[in-house]
């Protein structure tokens, strides 16, 4: 493939491909484990990449994702090579306006629901495979949560108690064999990337679930996800929902993997609008949607691309926007366009057997760091492994 493309207000350089780490062959794990990446800033400056090393389930995200203190690679020049992971590369949290940075709750196991015989669901799929109770009449199910801050003054980290102000919340319970499974808030607020600065010492955060409106606590198509915003003015404390992005059938093609608007990711545009890309299924097209009043409402959505699991939306400093998604594919798109509504065609980087997650991480004003997984990338002995890799990505305006 080429490495340089050239726009009206831009140029795009991909350097090639520095491999991670190497895990095993797809044969041997299949899916689920050595995919999913994820980059990170740490505190002397340096880049974090981990991926994940568990199975992909509703019961396996506490050991999914290798995020401990000695798992992941590091680099110390930009990704143009990688060494293991100390206990000295603390990672940067989102700051927030008290001069600590948050630390979003780590995402729980769904656990086996002994109480799910004292309520009545609000909605049960045709399959009986999943149900939906209003969480507010459940108080078996907390709304609140553990999440944490570091403080760069102390050089300490603490747990506190977070609440989520979420009307028309709903419980989920899900069949797994012959268990029923109730997915916890803490998987729901800590699923997702991080949480985003407002620009005003609070908080933007962005997550998605089945359920039902919050603005009216009606549902439409309950077996469909929806994306719910939340806003935190209290350094994390408190969670208030402030707006959604509701499935409804205009938006969803006729295919099995059709799953509802899932995944957002949310920026800050240069010219101060926020959008989030969005999700469908995997195969299934990826929406954009804008919100001008600081994510309190948003546009009808638009049509992103034929594809786009993960979407990832980083903006430079230099006024580009990066996208990064895919399924089936490994894609980059750029934008020059101050409120992210108008897209260069998409770069393809020709890797056909992925996950498809894909992670970026500005470096500078005109840098970032594009990573993904190949499952079948070329190893020294003349084999395949499923394999980390990123991509440093250059603008020139």
């Amino acid at each position: 493939m080429k490495n340089v493309w050239n726009y009206r207000d831009f140029t795009l350089e991909l350097d090639e491909a520095v491999v991670v780490a190497r895990g095993k062959s797809y044969e041997e794990v299949g899916w689920g484990p050595w995919q999913f990446p994820s980059l990170s800033l740490t505190e002397r400056g340096h880049v974090l990449c981990t991926w994940a090393v568990g199975q992909d389930s509703i019961e396996g995200y506490e050991d999914s994702v290798g995020d401990g203190v000695f798992c992941g690679m590091v680099s110390e020049d930009g990704g143009m090579s990688w060494r293991p992971r100390t206990a000295a590369d603390r990672v940067i949290g989102v700051p927030m306006g008290n001069g600590r940075e948050y630390f979003k709750p780590a995402a729980k196991n769904a656990y086996p629901a002994e109480w799910i015989g004292k309520h009545v669901p609000a909605y049960e799929s045709p399959d009986g495979g999943m149900r939906l109770y209003h969480a507010e009449e459940i108080p078996e199910y907390p709304m609140t949560c553990s999440a944490r801050e570091y403080d760069p003054r102390t050089g300490k980290t603490e747990s506190f108690s977070m609440r989520v102000n979420w009307p028309h919340a709903a419980a989920g319970v899900f069949r797994s064999g012959e268990r029923a499974l109730v997915y916890p808030l803490e998987s729901l607020m800590g699923i997702m990337g991080q949480a985003v600065p407002d620009g005003s010492g609070g908080l933007f955060f962005a997550t998605y679930a089945h359920g039902f409106s919050a603005a009216t606590g009606d549902f439409s198509m309950p077996d469909k996800y929806n994306t719910y915003v939340f806003h935190s003015g209290d350094f994390g404390r408190t969670w208030d929902w402030i707006s959604e992005v509701l499935t409804t059938p205009e938006f969803l093609p006729e295919a099995p993997a059709s799953e509802g608007f899932c995944e957002p990711n949310l920026a800050r545009m240069p010219d101060g609008s926020r959008v989030m890309l969005l999700r469908t299924g995997s195969g299934c097209p990826s929406w954009l949607v804008r919100s001008a009043d600081d994510c309190r409402s948003w546009s009808r959505p638009v049509l992103f691309d034929r594809c786009g699991v993960f979407p990832q939306l980083r903006v430079l400093r230099c006024g580009v926007s990066l996208a990064g998604y895919g399924r089936p594919g490994v894609y980059l798109r750029a934008s020059a366009d101050p409120s992210g509504l108008r897209w260069e065609d998409p770069v393809d980087l020709e890797v056909p057997d992925s996950c498809s997650y894909t992670a970026i991480l500005p470096l500078d004003d005109t840098t970032a760091l594009f990573a993904y997984s190949d499952f079948r990338y070329p190893d020294p002995d003349g084999g395949t492994r499923k394999t980390i890799l990123t991509r440093r990505v250059r603008i020139r305006i």
